[in-house]
């Protein structure tokens, strides 16, 4: 009888254990910023909204910039994009560069740029510097999570990394390209 009750209770421990691990992890994630100093950050090579192939070395200038991660299929991606944009005509000396980075499901290759072209055209908008990537390209640069933005130096150097498109990215995002 001991015996099955101690079995019980190390069972119950460990599922509440891992629910916590879960919602903690998740919690961090949510939280917004996560300094990444002195890190350069990785080439993603994709296609532009051409079909031709780039890469983001390519698209790099030696300024200030902001590199955003996101997916047709993301929410908070849809509601990020438009409020980048509106901060690219506000800071015109930042380079901004949009990294589609996910693989089609259905096909299992990155997704074709007149299927990435269409959801913008839905969403009425236009990104002037865009990759589109796929899933194995993105996690090399480590970005785990969409919608993640990446601030990069002029020397290449990733200042931050922001995860999901919460208020506190938002603040830090206008505070990095105002400085």
């Amino acid at each position: 009888m001991m015996k099955q009750s101690l079995t019980k209770l190390s069972r119950h421990w460990r599922k509440n254990f891992n629910t916590l691990c879960l919602i903690f992890s998740f919690a961090i994630l949510l939280a917004g910023t996560t300094p990444v100093k002195a890190q350069s950050f990785q080439n993603i090579v994709g296609f532009d909204q051409n079909g031709k192939i780039t890469s983001l070395r390519r698209s790099f200038k030696n300024r200030k910039t902001l590199i955003n991660f996101w997916w047709v299929k993301c929410s908070p991606c849809k509601q990020e994009l438009p409020d980048l944009l509106a901060k690219e005509k506000k800071y015109p000396k930042a380079d901004f560069i949009y990294v589609h980075a996910e693989t089609n499901p259905a096909t299992k290759a990155a997704y074709k740029p007149e299927v990435v072209q269409q959801f913008l055209d839905q969403l009425n908008i236009t990104l002037p510097q865009m990759i589109i990537g796929n899933t194995k390209a993105r996690l090399s640069a480590g970005v785990e999570a969409l919608p993640t933005t990446l601030l990069v130096s002029p020397e290449g150097k990733v200042d931050q990394t922001l995860v999901g498109f919460t208020p506190a990215n938002t603040a830090a995002i206008e505070q990095w390209l105002a400085q």
